[in-house]
Protein backbone atom coordinates (compact mmCIF):
# COMPACT_ATOMS: atom_id res chain seq x y z
CA UNK A 1 0.00 0.00 0.00
CA UNK A 2 1.15 3.58 -0.85
CA UNK A 3 2.29 5.78 1.90
CA UNK A 4 1.67 9.62 1.98
CA UNK A 5 3.08 11.93 3.95
CA UNK A 6 0.85 15.66 4.83
CA UNK A 7 1.63 18.92 4.34
CA UNK A 8 0.32 21.86 5.07
CA UNK A 9 1.33 26.05 6.00
CA UNK A 10 -1.12 27.59 8.85
CA UNK A 11 -1.86 30.49 10.68
CA UNK A 12 -4.83 29.50 12.68
CA UNK A 13 -6.09 28.92 16.25
CA UNK A 14 -4.67 25.69 18.10
CA UNK A 15 -8.29 23.57 18.14
CA UNK A 16 -8.14 24.07 13.73
CA UNK A 17 -4.61 22.83 13.85
CA UNK A 18 -5.55 19.96 16.27
CA UNK A 19 -8.50 18.85 13.99
CA UNK A 20 -6.68 19.00 10.92
CA UNK A 21 -3.74 17.03 12.66
CA UNK A 22 -6.41 14.52 13.91
CA UNK A 23 -8.40 14.09 10.27
CA UNK A 24 -4.86 13.00 8.50
CA UNK A 25 -3.69 10.69 11.30
CA UNK A 26 -6.79 8.74 11.31
CA UNK A 27 -6.28 8.95 7.31
CA UNK A 28 -3.03 7.21 7.24
CA UNK A 29 -0.61 9.95 7.08
CA UNK A 30 2.54 8.50 7.93
CA UNK A 31 3.47 11.85 9.16
CA UNK A 32 1.97 14.89 9.27
CA UNK A 33 3.87 18.39 9.03
CA UNK A 34 2.54 22.03 9.63
CA UNK A 35 4.60 25.12 8.81
CA UNK A 36 2.94 27.98 11.17
CA UNK A 37 3.36 30.89 9.77
CA UNK A 38 3.64 33.18 12.41
CA UNK A 39 5.58 33.49 15.62
CA UNK A 40 2.82 32.54 18.07
CA UNK A 41 2.87 29.19 17.07
CA UNK A 42 1.19 26.13 19.34
CA UNK A 43 3.11 23.79 21.02
CA UNK A 44 3.49 20.72 19.32
CA UNK A 45 1.75 18.42 21.59
CA UNK A 46 -1.43 20.62 21.91
CA UNK A 47 -2.32 19.73 18.46
CA UNK A 48 -1.14 16.28 18.26
CA UNK A 49 2.04 16.12 16.27
CA UNK A 50 5.91 15.38 17.40
CA UNK A 51 8.95 17.79 17.96
CA UNK A 52 10.06 18.77 14.61
CA UNK A 53 6.63 18.58 12.84
CA UNK A 54 5.69 21.90 13.49
CA UNK A 55 7.58 24.16 12.43
CA UNK A 56 7.83 27.62 13.37
CA UNK A 57 8.36 30.10 10.35
CA UNK A 58 10.30 32.87 12.23
CA UNK A 59 12.61 34.99 11.35
CA UNK A 60 15.55 32.56 11.98
CA UNK A 61 13.44 30.19 9.53
CA UNK A 62 13.08 32.47 6.99
CA UNK A 63 16.88 33.89 7.29
CA UNK A 64 18.23 30.09 6.97
CA UNK A 65 16.01 29.85 3.60
CA UNK A 66 17.25 33.87 1.91
CA UNK A 67 14.30 35.69 3.38
CA UNK A 68 10.37 35.67 4.37
CA UNK A 69 9.01 36.11 0.90
CA UNK A 70 6.40 39.02 0.59
CA UNK A 71 3.21 37.19 -0.32
CA UNK A 72 1.46 33.93 1.08
CA UNK A 73 1.93 31.62 -1.98
CA UNK A 74 5.42 32.53 -2.18
CA UNK A 75 5.83 31.45 1.43
CA UNK A 76 4.07 28.41 0.25
CA UNK A 77 5.75 27.28 -2.34
CA UNK A 78 9.08 27.40 -0.08
CA UNK A 79 7.73 25.69 2.76
CA UNK A 80 6.55 22.71 0.36
CA UNK A 81 9.56 22.49 -1.57
CA UNK A 82 11.35 22.30 2.02
CA UNK A 83 9.48 19.10 3.06
CA UNK A 84 9.19 17.64 -0.64
CA UNK A 85 13.07 17.61 0.18
CA UNK A 86 12.89 15.68 2.77
CA UNK A 87 9.97 13.41 1.88
CA UNK A 88 10.32 10.04 3.32
CA UNK A 89 6.81 8.55 2.14
CA UNK A 90 6.05 7.35 -1.82
CA UNK A 91 3.87 10.19 -2.01
CA UNK A 92 3.63 14.33 -0.54
CA UNK A 93 -0.04 15.45 -0.26
CA UNK A 94 -0.10 19.27 -0.31
CA UNK A 95 -3.69 20.77 1.59
CA UNK A 96 -4.37 23.45 3.26
CA UNK A 97 -5.36 23.74 7.60
CA UNK A 98 -9.21 23.60 6.50
CA UNK A 99 -8.88 20.84 4.00
CA UNK A 100 -10.15 17.37 4.87
CA UNK A 101 -10.23 14.53 2.36
CA UNK A 102 -14.08 13.52 1.92
CA UNK A 103 -15.56 10.26 2.94
CA UNK A 104 -14.65 6.74 4.07
CA UNK A 105 -12.18 6.43 0.54
CA UNK A 106 -8.79 5.30 2.15
CA UNK A 107 -6.00 7.81 0.43
CA UNK A 108 -3.24 5.11 0.60
CA UNK A 109 -5.74 2.93 -2.21
CA UNK A 110 -6.28 5.64 -3.88
CA UNK A 111 -2.65 6.76 -4.55
CA UNK A 112 -1.50 2.81 -4.83
CA UNK A 113 -4.21 2.84 -7.56
CA UNK A 114 -2.40 5.35 -9.71
CA UNK A 115 -0.40 4.28 -12.58
CA UNK A 116 3.36 4.26 -12.18
CA UNK A 117 3.67 7.15 -15.24
CA UNK A 118 1.71 9.46 -13.62
CA UNK A 119 3.88 12.15 -11.55
CA UNK A 120 0.90 13.71 -9.68
CA UNK A 121 -2.71 13.10 -8.20
CA UNK A 122 -5.34 15.80 -8.28
CA UNK A 123 -8.12 15.74 -5.79
CA UNK A 124 -11.26 17.94 -6.72
CA UNK A 125 -12.73 20.35 -4.60
CA UNK A 126 -16.18 20.11 -3.17
CA UNK A 127 -16.92 23.14 -0.75
CA UNK A 128 -18.62 22.82 2.65
CA UNK A 129 -21.90 24.54 3.17
CA UNK A 130 -25.08 24.94 5.66
CA UNK A 131 -28.45 23.84 5.00
CA UNK A 132 -30.83 26.75 5.89
CA UNK A 133 -31.88 27.03 9.37
CA UNK A 134 -28.40 25.26 10.72
CA UNK A 135 -26.21 26.70 13.44
CA UNK A 136 -23.84 28.82 11.29
CA UNK A 137 -21.30 29.05 13.92
CA UNK A 138 -21.05 25.01 15.28
CA UNK A 139 -17.56 24.91 13.82
CA UNK A 140 -17.26 22.45 10.93
CA UNK A 141 -21.02 21.85 11.46
CA UNK A 142 -22.17 22.00 7.44
CA UNK A 143 -23.98 19.08 6.44
CA UNK A 144 -23.77 19.64 2.65
CA UNK A 145 -20.96 20.15 0.02
CA UNK A 146 -21.21 21.94 -3.67
CA UNK A 147 -19.74 20.65 -6.32
CA UNK A 148 -17.56 23.02 -8.69
CA UNK A 149 -19.30 22.81 -12.36
CA UNK A 150 -17.35 23.62 -15.28
CA UNK A 151 -20.15 22.81 -18.31
CA UNK A 152 -22.04 25.09 -20.43
CA UNK A 153 -23.42 28.93 -18.58
CA UNK A 154 -21.35 27.75 -15.14
CA UNK A 155 -21.36 32.18 -14.94
CA UNK A 156 -25.06 32.44 -15.36
CA UNK A 157 -25.74 29.64 -13.43
CA UNK A 158 -24.42 30.76 -10.06
CA UNK A 159 -26.11 33.97 -10.90
CA UNK A 160 -29.61 32.70 -11.04
CA UNK A 161 -28.40 30.11 -8.12
CA UNK A 162 -27.16 33.33 -6.10
CA UNK A 163 -28.97 36.47 -6.73
CA UNK A 164 -26.84 39.22 -6.11
CA UNK A 165 -24.05 37.07 -5.43
CA UNK A 166 -23.20 35.46 -8.43
CA UNK A 167 -20.46 38.02 -9.09
CA UNK A 168 -18.13 35.90 -6.34
CA UNK A 169 -18.74 32.62 -7.62
CA UNK A 170 -16.49 30.65 -9.93
CA UNK A 171 -17.51 27.53 -11.33
CA UNK A 172 -20.12 27.31 -8.78
CA UNK A 173 -17.61 27.74 -5.37
CA UNK A 174 -16.80 30.79 -3.51
CA UNK A 175 -13.31 29.02 -2.72
CA UNK A 176 -10.86 27.34 -5.42
CA UNK A 177 -12.04 25.27 -7.59
CA UNK A 178 -8.62 23.87 -9.04
CA UNK A 179 -8.75 20.76 -5.84
CA UNK A 180 -5.35 20.22 -4.10
CA UNK A 181 -3.01 17.29 -5.24
CA UNK A 182 -0.47 14.60 -4.14
CA UNK A 183 3.18 14.24 -5.97
CA UNK A 184 5.11 11.23 -6.29
CA UNK A 185 8.83 11.18 -4.20
CA UNK A 186 11.76 11.52 -6.17
CA UNK A 187 11.22 13.73 -9.05
CA UNK A 188 13.66 16.09 -10.07
CA UNK A 189 13.73 19.98 -10.92
CA UNK A 190 10.20 20.19 -9.94
CA UNK A 191 8.27 23.05 -8.04
CA UNK A 192 5.61 21.92 -5.52
CA UNK A 193 2.95 24.43 -5.76
CA UNK A 194 -0.05 25.37 -4.17
CA UNK A 195 -2.94 23.38 -6.45
CA UNK A 196 -0.38 21.23 -9.06
CA UNK A 197 3.31 20.63 -9.28
CA UNK A 198 5.23 21.93 -11.99
CA UNK A 199 8.23 21.12 -13.86
CA UNK A 200 9.75 24.35 -16.18
CA UNK A 201 7.17 25.93 -15.63
CA UNK A 202 4.72 23.05 -17.48
CA UNK A 203 2.37 20.75 -15.03
CA UNK A 204 3.08 17.44 -14.20
CA UNK A 205 1.24 14.29 -15.63
CA UNK A 206 -1.40 14.55 -13.38
CA UNK A 207 -4.21 11.63 -12.64
CA UNK A 208 -7.74 12.50 -11.06
CA UNK A 209 -7.97 10.63 -7.62
CA UNK A 210 -10.40 7.87 -7.34
CA UNK A 211 -11.98 5.57 -4.98
CA UNK A 212 -10.47 2.19 -6.52
CA UNK A 213 -13.24 0.30 -4.88
CA UNK A 214 -16.51 2.21 -6.15
CA UNK A 215 -14.81 3.68 -8.68
CA UNK A 216 -16.25 7.39 -8.44
CA UNK A 217 -14.07 10.40 -7.30
CA UNK A 218 -12.35 10.98 -4.35
CA UNK A 219 -12.72 14.52 -3.54
CA UNK A 220 -11.06 17.28 -1.20
CA UNK A 221 -13.89 18.51 1.05
CA UNK A 222 -12.69 22.31 1.59
CA UNK A 223 -14.12 24.15 4.69
CA UNK A 224 -13.85 27.84 2.84
CA UNK A 225 -15.71 28.58 5.70
CA UNK A 226 -15.39 26.74 9.33
CA UNK A 227 -18.50 28.47 11.09
CA UNK A 228 -19.19 32.27 11.08
CA UNK A 229 -16.78 33.26 13.66
CA UNK A 230 -13.93 31.43 11.47
CA UNK A 231 -14.98 33.15 8.21
CA UNK A 232 -15.25 36.61 10.31
CA UNK A 233 -11.68 36.32 11.62
CA UNK A 234 -10.24 35.05 8.46
CA UNK A 235 -11.62 38.22 6.52
CA UNK A 236 -10.62 40.73 9.19
CA UNK A 237 -7.09 38.90 9.06
CA UNK A 238 -6.88 39.43 5.49
CA UNK A 239 -8.04 42.96 5.38
CA UNK A 240 -5.61 43.56 7.68
CA UNK A 241 -2.65 42.26 5.89
CA UNK A 242 -4.09 43.38 2.20
CA UNK A 243 -2.73 40.38 0.57
CA UNK A 244 -4.42 39.69 -2.49
CA UNK A 245 -1.13 39.50 -4.81
CA UNK A 246 -2.51 35.85 -6.49
CA UNK A 247 -6.46 36.32 -5.76
CA UNK A 248 -8.66 36.26 -8.67
CA UNK A 249 -11.30 38.99 -9.47
CA UNK A 250 -14.17 37.31 -8.04
CA UNK A 251 -12.06 36.51 -4.82
CA UNK A 252 -10.97 40.23 -4.24
CA UNK A 253 -14.81 40.78 -4.77
CA UNK A 254 -15.42 39.42 -1.83
CA UNK A 255 -13.02 40.88 0.19
CA UNK A 256 -14.21 44.32 -1.05
CA UNK A 257 -17.87 43.54 -0.07
CA UNK A 258 -17.09 41.70 3.23
CA UNK A 259 -15.58 45.14 4.38
CA UNK A 260 -18.36 47.01 3.40
CA UNK A 261 -20.69 44.65 5.01
CA UNK A 262 -18.12 44.59 8.24
CA UNK A 263 -18.51 48.28 8.51
CA UNK A 264 -22.66 48.01 8.86
CA UNK A 265 -22.20 44.90 10.97
CA UNK A 266 -23.74 42.65 7.74
CA UNK A 267 -21.34 40.17 7.76
CA UNK A 268 -23.44 37.79 9.16
CA UNK A 269 -26.13 38.63 6.60
CA UNK A 270 -23.60 38.04 4.14
CA UNK A 271 -22.12 34.69 5.09
CA UNK A 272 -26.11 33.00 5.32
CA UNK A 273 -26.17 34.29 1.84
CA UNK A 274 -23.30 32.69 0.59
CA UNK A 275 -22.59 29.53 2.67
CA UNK A 276 -26.21 28.47 4.04
CA UNK A 277 -28.41 26.92 0.97
CA UNK A 278 -32.23 27.89 0.62
CA UNK A 279 -34.64 24.64 -0.39
CA UNK A 280 -34.23 25.78 -3.46
CA UNK A 281 -31.23 25.95 -3.43
CA UNK A 282 -30.29 22.79 -2.60
CA UNK A 283 -32.84 20.86 -4.49
CA UNK A 284 -31.49 22.53 -7.71
CA UNK A 285 -28.02 21.86 -7.32
CA UNK A 286 -29.04 18.23 -6.27
CA UNK A 287 -31.03 17.98 -9.21
CA UNK A 288 -28.04 18.86 -11.11
CA UNK A 289 -25.76 16.82 -9.32
CA UNK A 290 -23.45 18.96 -7.73
CA UNK A 291 -24.43 18.43 -4.51
CA UNK A 292 -23.47 15.65 -1.90
CA UNK A 293 -23.92 15.06 1.82
CA UNK A 294 -21.58 15.34 4.45
CA UNK A 295 -22.59 11.80 6.31
CA UNK A 296 -21.41 13.35 9.75
CA UNK A 297 -19.07 16.52 11.08
CA UNK A 298 -16.17 14.24 12.00
CA UNK A 299 -13.87 17.31 13.37
CA UNK A 300 -14.19 18.81 17.17
CA UNK A 301 -16.64 21.16 18.00
CA UNK A 302 -16.51 24.56 19.01
CA UNK A 303 -16.78 24.57 23.24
Amino acid sequence: MAVFEVVAMALAPERHVAAFVDHFRRKGAARVRVYFDGAAAPAPDAVGLAEGELIVCDDAFWSALGGRPATVEDRQRVVYGAAYRSLAADWLLVVDIDEQLFGAVPPAAVLEAVPADYESVIFETVEAVWRSGDDLNLEYGASLARKSYSGPFWSELSHGLYPGAGKFFVRGLLGHHMGKHAVRRGLADITVCIHESKRAGVPLKAALARDPGAGGRAWLLHYDAISLDGWRAKWDRRLAVGDTAECGRRRRRQQADYAEARAAGREAALFKRLYALTPVQAWILRRLGLLLDIPSPRWPKKD
